[in-house]
């Protein structure tokens, strides 16, 4: 089985050793607004240039037409000075297609930026070309000359994926006089220094507290015969230096650029502005108080830990972490999403990783791949009757210690300090224990998360884990005993644990034919499940594993008081509420919604699949099993089953599942809510900001424990 391996922190790595992204850009619909009323820019008398990327209505497409839509290719960016000096895309690299140049929503805040996203991800996302910036025709930055200059910027991570230039500083503004000189530079790879004329005499520090991911507005005024002042997101940071260019520099500038092969900032851009003169003390505090619109300072990234054995390995494959870890960053306003994981043979002497095919959480399940004489997965059972609380890691524990500390880490500190959550889409060996395991199971759960939790220093309440519902795997009273356990350690708060995917059942085996007309699939590996799905299932778990973050205290340029109260998941999807027996072959099922507010009956869900009655008997000891032939949506709150065969036990002794352990509903063939077609609240749009696959309609929760069925209709 081939499989592609993962860097600390990275997400899919393709042949060629860059990442990918999981789909294509969005082609995006209008942009919010925002909340923003002024002052702006243009308030200031004298502006000779105002260039305003945080809405699409300063933007300009290929023909010089004002863009029509973020995610869409941006031709220049427009001087709303009037002055009709554009800003224009700047390449060096003239023998090679450039990446184009995008408007990219809610880079900060609500608001928007510019910059060319490339198709690769490096190390986090989003991954900005390194050889792009942006050009304007001529600026003047002498030393005679009065002047001010405005820039806002975001930068989402130090420079990345170039050949050899990551760890030099950033540069943000260039002027091209003479032999050119950079006037505003950053620090890369673990700098943290902001710096004013740069490899002169007159070279100053304005901060030396940068963050890796930050937003910032300077302003940069120059009065003849008195120096340069520099105010940095409103704070005067230098006075009087000496601008160290001739009495004249007018010539053409690069913002983000400095005109070097991969010369790049590699950050976003959001506004600009200019004036010929040197603004006075009131104009400063309007200036200062136009940059409230945007989010400045430290920015966060969003980091997940990934662990697991084979189906984490094709989740990683399909790229759902990368997903998954940029709807929390959507969620949250956050700068960077990534993930942290290591399969199996990354990494040796010693060896180090998070993922390890057919191993379970402990021994206490046998490892479908032994790892030698080690005698233990993740945890070893001593096989003395002993609690799982008091057992320690094993050999795949040493190699995740050694993945994440020690002298042979591989994942840094700052990296690690990002890991918002733990992600275990992991269920496969441990669901084919007996039902009578469930005790001991939930017990290695925790202890293992306990474990993983104080390798990284946190408590709970300071790392959730995200767990799915358990996939379609060999056993089904196993199975099941999966789903209840989590069920269980998700009620209890204090574990922290939430389900990303609670419906893993409408899925296809790895690689089967599918016949997206019918719904019907056929061959591939049922041990594992299709990469489609995974990837769905990292879009999907986006929803609750955002709220999390955001009500868990993680806002970035989004804060918790912004998300909405009503008109986004919560759950997961539409949950059944109550089975009525309305006949001993017909069940009328009442769904509570989530983000929905109808009901979907499509393809193979409308022969029943997944629905299924025990008619008697336990999960423990099995009684018969009754499948449905048919569901049929009666109004937007309630679907008809009809089953097989007549139902001939007590309705509390019938319980319905959907669906009954290892079944297998299939990929399109879940009921679904509507939740695609429901405006959501305003700035909270994902389709046009990630794109149109994340507007999804979300099946039907798996029922975690069966429902017994009822008499008495609701």
């Amino acid at each position: 089985m081939g499989m592609l391996f993962n860097t600390a922190g990275s997400p899919l790595i393709s042949g060629s050793g860059m990442r990918i992204l999981t789909s294509m850009l969005p082609a995006g619909t209008a942009a919010p607004s925002g909340l923003f009323t002024g002052p702006f820019p243009s308030d200031i008398s004298g502006l000779s240039g105002w260039w305003d990327a945080g809405l699409i209505s300063g933007l300009l497409d290929i023909n010089g037409a004002q863009l029509a839509s973020s995610n869409s290719i941006v031709g220049s960016v427009e001087d709303k000075s009037g002055q009709g000096k554009a800003l224009f895309p700047y390449h060096i690299t003239a023998d090679t297609t450039p990446v184009s140049t995008m408007a990219a929503p809610r880079v900060n805040g609500y608001l928007g930026a510019v910059g060319a996203p490339s198709a690769t991800i490096v190390h986090y996302g989003p991954s900005l070309d390194p050889d792009w910036g942006l050009l304007h025709p001529g600026l003047e930055f002498g030393s005679a000359e009065a002047w001010t200059r405005y820039l806002v910027w975001t930068r989402p991570n130090w420079r990345q994926g170039t050949y050899y230039v990551n760890a030099q500083p950033i540069p943000l503004i260039h002027t091209t006089s003479g032999a050119g000189a950079t006037i505003l530079q950053a620090d890369s790879s673990e700098g943290s220094n902001l710096v004013l004329f740069p490899g002169t005499a007159s070279q100053t520090v304005l901060t030396s507290t940068l963050a890796r991911r930050h937003s910032h507005a300077v302003i940069i005024r120059n009065t003849p015969g008195t120096g340069v002042d520099v105010w940095l997101d409103g704070v005067q940071v230098a006075s009087a230096v000496g601008n160290p260019l001739p009495a004249s520099a007018n010539a053409e500038v690069l913002l983000l650029h400095d005109g070097t092969l991969q010369g790049s900032a590699q950050c976003w851009f959001h506004e600009a502005a200019s004036w010929e003169r040197a603004l006075s003390s009131s104009d400063i505090a309007q200036l200062i108080a136009a940059q409230a619109r945007w989010v400045l300072g430290a920015r966060r990234g969003v980091n997940l830990l990934v662990m697991g054995q084979s189906n984490a390995a094709w989740f990683i494959n399909a790229g759902a972490p990368l997903a998954l870890a940029q709807g929390v960053a959507w969620y949250t306003g956050a700068a960077a999403y990534g993930f942290t994981a290591a399969i199996s043979g990354s990494f040796v002497s010693p060896n180090r990783y998070s993922v390890i095919s057919g191993h379970p959480i402990s021994n206490s399940s046998p490892p479908l791949f032994p790892p030698g004489t080690g005698n233990g997965t993740f945890l070893t059972n001593p096989g003395d009757g002993s609690d799982p609380s008091g057992w320690s890691g094993g050999p795949d524990f040493t190699a995740l210690t050694d993945y994440l500390t020690g002298s042979s880490s591989i994942v840094s500190t700052i990296d690690e300090e990002d890991i918002a959550f733990l992600v275990w889409p992991w269920s496969e060996q441990d669901s084919t224990m007996p039902y009578s395991s469930k005790q001991l199971y939930k017990g290695t759960v925790l202890r293992l998360l306990g474990l993983t939790r104080g390798l990284l220093n946190r408590t709970a309440a300071q790392l959730p884990l995200l767990a799915w519902n358990a996939i379609p795997y060999e056993t089904n009273d196993g199975v099941q005993m999966v789903r209840e356990s989590i069920a269980d350690l998700m009620a209890d708060s204090s574990n922290n644990i939430a389900m990303f995917a609670a419906q893993t059942a409408d899925s296809n085996p790895l690689n089967s034919s599918y016949d997206a007309a019918t719904g019907l699939f056929s061959g591939g590996d049922p041990e594992h499940r299709d990469e489609p799905d995974l990837l769905r299932y990292g879009r999907v778990g986006a929803h609750a594993a955002g709220q999390l973050a955001i009500k868990s205290g993680l806002s970035d340029a989004i804060p918790a008081s912004a998300l909405p109260t009503t008109g986004l998941p919560m759950k997961g999807g539409p949950q059944i509420a109550h089975a009525y027996r309305a006949s001993n072959t017909e069940l009328i099922l009442t769904i509570s919604h989530d983000a929905g507010n109808d009901l979907i009956v499509p393809l193979q869900a409308a022969n029943g699949a997944g629905f299924t009655v025990m008619d008697g008997g336990s999960v423990a000891s099995p009684g018969v099993i009754i499948t449905a032939t048919a569901a049929t949506r009666i109004d937007s709150t309630h679907v008809s089953i009809t089953l097989s065969q007549a139902i001939t036990n007590p309705s509390s002794s019938v319980l319905l599942f959907y669906p009954y352990g290892s079944a297998q509903i299939g990929r399109g063939d879940a009921v679904t809510d509507n939740a695609a077609s429901i405006a959501p609240p305003g700035n909270w749009n994902i389709g046009h900001d990630l794109g149109s696959a994340w507007a999804i309609n979300f099946p039907l929760q798996a029922t975690c424990y069966p429902i017994p069925l009822s008499d008495v209709s609701a």
